[in-house]
């Protein structure tokens, strides 16, 4: 595995992963592999939304490496950029695998090479392909099953980070501090218009009301999170991110480490729940899983959080995830697929603020 940055080259797209680029910064356990050809396909068109994602599959001409791997860079789309700039999301994807990959328990994938621009932000990350594992499409939505073992693994992940020194990091995203709540609310703003165009039909007045006020609502709720325990959020936590090792009862991994953030827990629990879920599996389980979320912080050494802090936090950060759907909405959506990905975000993240009154206990 090879991890230095160095000054080689980032490609720009995929016709730029060559077998010389790959030749001249990929080794496979510390052996030098020599690549002559490659096949390269697109997957997870209209799936990732803020990066492309290619599956390679190289040709050795000696040694030995993977029969097939990932890699991901940045899209050509001036929207996506502008908003990953603004959040540093590839500088922070980067440095999480470089750096914390062994302690995350939301397993990552096998890091074999990485490398960020600070100057175009263009990125690239060759990683172990996880094709062979079960998946859920998002637009299903998770089975109950599912669902229990992602939000055990979840507070497992938060109650190793809980309040933990190693936040502070500089490639980890403070969400409570300057400028992160300010570009949150530009964000928003910027996405609104496009989104409200697009899927403002499903969007009932009483949240279009929080739509159009989220220059104060969204940075009020960011930062608040300096009164609050936190812990290392991985931001992203949807099914399309998410992989199923079923020869490992309730083991998961999972990918997109773009908004690694020091961040209360209930934005990834929120997040999951009320975009990943159908509408009805969240209304029957909601309790049930919440409550295991709570259980297992305490079961593993979360102290001085009550119940009643942590259901307020959660119903808040509902209200927050508002902010995912927008932004997706405004954002270049590839396919019909994008589409019907981003309305289901917005009609699942609609019923569960409706369903909790969690606009309610908004700052």
């Amino acid at each position: 595995m090879n991890t230095n940055p160095g000054a080689r080259a980032i490609p720009a797209s995929s016709a730029d992963i060559t077998p010389e680029w790959l030749n001249s910064v990929v080794t496979f356990n510390d052996e030098q592999v020599t690549i002559s050809a490659l096949d390269i396909e697109p997957i997870g068109v209209g799936i990732g939304i803020m990066s492309l994602l290619y599956r390679v599959t190289p040709t050795y001409e000696s040694g030995r490496g993977p029969r097939s791997f990932i890699a991901k860079i940045a899209p050509p789309y001036e929207v996506v950029r502008t908003i990953a700039a603004g959040y540093r999301f590839y500088e922070t994807e980067v440095a999480m695998y470089q750096t914390l990959a062994p302690e995350l328990r939301l397993r990552p994938p096998e890091l074999y090479f990485a490398s960020h621009d600070p100057d175009s932000d263009d990125f690239v990350i060759l990683m172990e392909d996880l094709g062979h594992l079960r998946t859920v499409d998002q637009l299903e939505g998770c089975r109950i099953e599912d669902a229990r073992a992602i939000v055990r693994q979840l507070a497992l992940h938060h109650a190793h980070w809980w309040q933990d020194d190693r936040l502070e990091q500089p490639y980890i995203m403070k969400f409570s501090r300057a400028p992160y709540p300010q570009y949150n609310a530009m964000s928003v703003e910027q996405a609104w218009p496009t989104a409200d165009e697009r899927f403002g039909h499903l969007v009932p007045e009483r949240i279009r009301s929080l739509a159009v006020r989220w220059s104060e609502i969204g940075p009020a709720f960011m930062e608040d999170i300096e009164n609050h325990p936190v812990t290392l959020c991985h931001g992203d936590v949807r099914l399309d991110n998410i992989f199923f090792h079923d020869d490992e009862v309730s083991t998961i991994s999972v990918v997109d480490w773009q908004i690694a953030s020091s961040n209360v827990g209930t934005g990834d629990l929120s997040y999951f729940m009320s975009q990943s879920l159908t509408v009805e599996v969240r209304r029957t389980y909601e309790e049930e899983l919440t409550r295991l979320y709570y259980d297992t912080l305490l079961e593993n050494g979360v102290r001085d959080y009550s119940f009643e802090e942590f259901w307020l936090s959660y119903r808040r950060a509902i209200v927050f995830c508002l902010c995912y759907p927008i932004q997706a909405g405004g954002a270049e959506l590839v396919n019909d697929r994008a589409v019907d990905l981003v309305t289901a975000m917005f009609e699942r993240s609609m019923s569960a603020i409706l369903d909790l009154d969690a606009d309610e206990v908004m700052l």
